[in-house]
């Protein structure tokens, strides 16, 4: 048999264990596929396509350390690259955040920096990274960094801002979400309700209240912003500044009023308002009685109430409307 023969056949016997090893995934068969892959990289050392298709094995049958090492191989490739694809890094970038590996994430953002000094969107992954490890200072200069880049990006401001706030340069931080306002005026209420939410993650909640304060003078007939206002409200303790909101919203927009009670409801929940959040879970019920979802949160209240005869009838309430 001669040489062309040879490799006519080799590419057969290559494409049969292929097919073979996708039916095995199809089917969840992933140690299969992962062997068989396995023995198609040793045929083809060469051939990146059976790595990542091994890499897609191991993640979807649980081996995520070795689909991990197999996305950092890829990863390696990539980065000797002129053009960055980033395929491999995105995926490693997705892990990690889902797992909660922000070490591994920005030892991975700062090798592809590294690679790519001047790609935007890789240093705005590599600040990211920073502040979810400590790193704030070094998410700060990144984020500057990006906005000294391009100017105009409103989205690389409002990230300052956030890097700033875990700082608390807070009037750098108000700074930077004003540029982002300024570069894109029919976005700043959302920017500022964002530096709201920033801040009350943080727990400055008066800060986040004259963010939002900002949001409602941007457009005072946007409901959300009260519903914002009322959550932040009920956090801090003022329970009846929080309601009024609510019923702000409520007025706005009347045909919602069943689902911005079911959500002050379970704010209530949240907050251990049981009592109030019962009140809130029946005018919701009140306004959409179909809705056997805000009958089993009312249940719930009821429960955590210790009023075990008014959920069990709730709950059969709400099993009466599913059937």
């Amino acid at each position: 048999m001669g040489q062309r023969d040879h490799n006519v056949d080799d590419k057969s016997v290559s494409e049969r264990m292929g097919k073979a090893a996708e039916g095995h995934l199809r089917r969840g068969e992933y140690l299969a596929a992962i062997d068989l892959y396995r023995k198609l990289i040793e045929r083809h050392p060469g051939d990146d396509s059976f790595v990542l298709a091994l890499a897609w094995s191991y993640h979807d049958g649980g081996f995520m350390d070795e689909a991990v090492g197999c996305f950092e191989k890829l990863l390696e490739k990539e980065l000797q690259r002129k053009i960055f694809t980033g395929f491999a890094f995105d995926e490693l970038v997705r892990i990690f955040k889902r797992d909660g590996h922000y070490d591994r994430l920005v030892m991975i953002c700062e090798r592809a920096i590294a690679a790519q000094p001047d790609d935007h969107a890789l240093m705005g992954d590599l600040g990211e990274a920073y502040l979810k490890t400590g790193g704030i200072e070094k998410a700060v200069a990144v984020f500057r960094k990006m906005t000294n880049m391009e100017p105009e990006d409103g989205m690389a401001h409002c990230r300052l801002g956030n890097a700033l706030v875990a700082l608390e340069s807070f009037e750098g931080a108000e700074a930077a979400y004003e540029r982002a306002a300024a570069i894109e005026p029919t976005a700043a209420g959302a920017y500022y309700s964002r530096l709201s939410e920033v801040y009350r993650q943080a727990g400055h909640y008066d800060r986040a209240i004259h963010a939002l304060d900002r949001c409602i003078r941007e457009n005072a007939a946007e409901p959300a912003y009260h519903l914002l206002f009322g959550d932040i409200m009920i956090e801090k303790g003022d329970i009846a500044a929080g309601l009024t909101a609510y019923e702000r919203a409520v007025k706005m927009r009347p045909d919602f009023k069943g689902a911005y009670y079911n959500r002050l409801g379970n704010t209530l929940v949240r907050f251990f308002q049981h009592e109030k959040a019962v009140t809130a879970f029946q005018k919701a019920i009140t306004a959409e009685p179909d809705n056997p979802f805000y009958i089993l949160y009312l249940a719930g209240a009821y429960t955590a109430l210790g009023q075990e005869d008014l959920a069990r009838q709730a709950m059969e309430n709400a099993e009466a409307l599913r059937k």
